[in-house]
């Protein structure tokens, strides 16, 4: 057998040298980048899942307000409150404070007096009645103006069922105020109401009975919301 010669031996080198580097460029720069790339691609789209219906936010008319989910009332406030009425009546109103008011029923008192009531005009209300067979009953009147200037009221009825929860009963067409009122004892009164006082001033108001529940009085530029006691001066 004839022997290999030195240039075969470093022909075959240079040969598995070449090899070997373009197996190194290849699957450590081409082939791992491509995975690289991929991975980071993945990392950075977000999964894809089955779509979730989201429901609808349940639209609830504002003046029905007044008619809770549960006793159908609005309860007094429970707890310590927060009584921050004279220091805000100062910072809207400092005139008004100087008049020694010292609660809201005493400040709508003073504004309507004192200052004196232009218009008024009361845009819903809520009368609790109690029958004689003790079931109760919810009359709920909401006022608007028409487009020809003239107001429109209309009364919705409710009985509320065993656990507190209003449902609407239909109405023949003839019934009204006076009439539903009639059926029993009212035990509760509210009423949502706008005032324009004779200074330019006005009162948004709600009132359970005779006692304010919330309010908001914009006095030239500044508004003081309050309800019970907790207010804010903006």
């Amino acid at each position: 057998m004839k022997p290999i010669s030195l240039k075969v031996w470093i022909t075959w080198g240079v040969i598995l040298f070449c090899l070997g580097v373009g197996s190194d460029y290849y699957f450590w720069h081409l082939l791992f980048q491509e995975k690289v790339g991929a991975t980071q691609d993945a990392a950075m789209t977000p999964p894809q899942t089955e779509a979730t219906a989201t429901p609808e936010a349940s639209e609830t008319p504002a003046d029905d307000s007044f008619i809770s989910e549960i006793q159908g009332a609005v309860s007094e406030p429970t707890g310590e409150i927060k009584d921050n009425f004279l220091e805000s009546l100062k910072a809207c109103a400092p005139e008004v404070a100087a008049q020694a008011i010292a609660t809201p029923e005493a400040l709508m008192e003073y504004l309507q007096k004192s200052i004196g009531v232009k218009t008024e005009e009361v845009s819903v209300e809520n009368f609790h009645l109690t029958l004689p067979d003790g079931s109760k009953r919810r009359v709920h009147v909401v006022i608007s103006d028409n487009t020809n200037s003239t107001t429109k009221k209309e009364i919705r009825f409710f009985k509320l069922d065993a656990e507190g929860y209003p449902e609407r009963l239909p109405l023949k067409g003839d019934e009204t105020l006076k009439s539903l009122l009639a059926q029993g004892t009212q035990t509760r009164h509210e009423a949502r109401l706008q005032l324009l006082l004779k200074d330019g001033s006005s009162v948004n108001l709600e009132r359970h009975d005779q006692k304010v529940f919330e309010f908001q009085f914009a006095n030239h530029g500044k508004v003081l919301s309050c309800r019970f006691k907790e207010c804010l001066c903006n």
